[in-house]
């Protein structure tokens, strides 16, 4: 497994000597309050042990859903707005080559996003690349009533049943939601699609290792375990006891700060 190193060998170069030391007892306090949910935001926090909470079994069982895709479908559609689908996508983008998507010779569906915009346009030409093609769809959000998601879902689950059938389709769709309420979980579970879980504790912004973002990921072909056994080791080097030195966040937020100031 590749892992990250930080380099501020540079950065230091542009600070004043011994800059960074009252940083130490800074970020120390801030991490503090982080891992004992005593500060501002501290109802959504799910994300600081995420990695160390993932179980083997939990991957395998969103690999498999992953593979199912990737053995039916020539097209993957990911709909959602914001963080239900920035997080993959920023992964997808890093990871993949700039023109994947123009590949002829594929081993993985062209990964397509719809229900993060509000052009028409966009719709329409996304339906007509759709006609005749083999896809499939992974539905994020919520509650299942964010407006540009659920009426892009709408368009495409019926195009996908007119192409497939209702059966077909049904293996095809995926819906990542709530556990329990809303629209898209009611829908869901009327339909008998395959689903997952957004946690209630982990932001938009941060749910790239939860289902939201893990299963688009694995759709595209990339390993998710050495990602989050990568993610679990950074847990562990920004953990409390670690020291300011050793802990590649702190350090970082100490060099962006003073660079800043």
């Amino acid at each position: 497994m590749k892992t990250l190193s930080l380099n501020i060998d540079r950065a230091l170069s542009f600070l004043p000597k011994d800059s960074l030391a009252p940083y130490a007892d800074l970020t120390a306090t801030a991490n503090k309050h982080l891992h004992e949910g005593t500060g501002k935001g501290n109802d959504f926090l799910g994300w600081l042990d995420l990695p160390s909470s993932i179980t083997p079994a939990f991957l395998d069982d969103i690999q498999a859903t992953a593979n199912s895709l990737r053995a039916n479908c020539e097209v993957v559609v990911i709909a959602g707005i914001g963080g239900s689908y920035l997080g993959a996508k920023a992964v997808i983008d890093a990871l993949n080559n700039s023109f994947d998507w123009l590949s002829t010779d594929r081993k993985n569906p062209v990964i397509v996003y719809a229900g993060h915009n509000i052009s028409e346009d966009y719709l329409a030409e996304l339906l007509d690349f759709l006609k005749g093609r083999s896809f499939g769809i992974v539905n994020i959000s919520k509650s299942g009533t964010t407006t540009e998601t659920a009426l892009a879902f709408r368009l495409l689950k019926t195009l996908l049943e007119s192409q497939a059938g209702k059966e077909v389709a049904k293996q095809r769709i995926v819906a990542i939601t709530d556990a329990s309420r809303g629209a898209l979980r009611q829908l869901a579970d009327l339909e008998g699609y395959k689903t997952y879980v957004i946690p209630d504790n982990v932001g938009g912004r941060y749910s790239v290792l939860t289902p939201v973002g893990l299963l688009p990921i694995a759709v595209a072909g990339h390993d998710i375990k050495q990602l989050v056994e990568g993610a679990r080791l950074m847990e562990e080097q920004c953990a409390p006891c670690t020291t300011f030195e050793a802990n590649p966040a702190a350090v970082y937020a100490a060099v962006r700060n003073e660079l800043y100031r």
